[in-house]
């Protein structure tokens, strides 16, 4: 079993508002994750944000909220408060919440591909180029566990000699970051 964890605490400081709940084609932009995720059955989903908005929209897809006090440290606090209220679990996918575009196809292959070796570190790639969900096996709960501060699960990654690559399409990669990037979306609307 995989937990699906939702980081959700960011605090947009580089969008000047919280960039999750901004709308894209009538829906927030982390309905996007939550739908997805809804698809995939996991058995244990865990939402860790500081919102009000985002807890409410947690109980209507009957996720599991874990209240981030300690936002403003970083995202470490989010990947552990993820992984301490994580049951019995083979690994953890980690999903960001900004990313509208992510493919049910792409997803079901990462996880198809941690099934087979659940020792590996299992990392979507378009051109070379990384990028989110990620999925760690239980083996490396302990270093997620020791991240600090703004420390990301990339600082494990660096160390790591076992790490699968599944390839995906340039658009799951796109993620929400600026105004710019909001901006783009509507271009990016008008291609698909």
């Amino acid at each position: 079993m995989i937990t699906a964890i939702i980081m959700a605490s960011g605090l947009s400081t580089r969008m000047g508002t919280n960039k999750l709940l901004l709308k894209y084609k009538n829906k927030l932009i982390i309905e996007y994750t939550f739908e997805l995720i809804k698809e995939l059955n996991f058995e244990q989903v865990i939402v860790v944000s500081k919102y009000d908005e985002i807890m409410k929209l947690s109980k209507i897809y009957n996720f599991q909220y874990v209240y981030n006090e300690n936002a403003n440290l970083g995202q470490s606090e989010s990947i552990k408060l993820g992984v301490l209220h994580s049951e019995n679990s083979d690994g953890y996918i980690f999903f960001v919440g900004d990313q509208p575009f992510l493919e049910l196809k792409y997803i079901k292959e990462m996880i198809n591909t941690f099934n087979k070796d659940k020792q590996y570190i299992i990392i979507p790639r378009h051109n070379y180029i990384n990028g989110n969900p990620v999925i760690f096996p239980w083996g490396k709960r302990e270093k997620l566990l020791k991240l600090k501060n703004d420390e990301k699960g990339k600082m494990i990654i660096s160390e790591a000699d076992k790490i699968k690559y599944v390839s995906v399409s340039k658009d799951m990669l796109i993620d929400i970051d600026t105004k710019e990037d909001y901006k783009k979306l509507g271009v990016q609307n008008e291609k698909n």
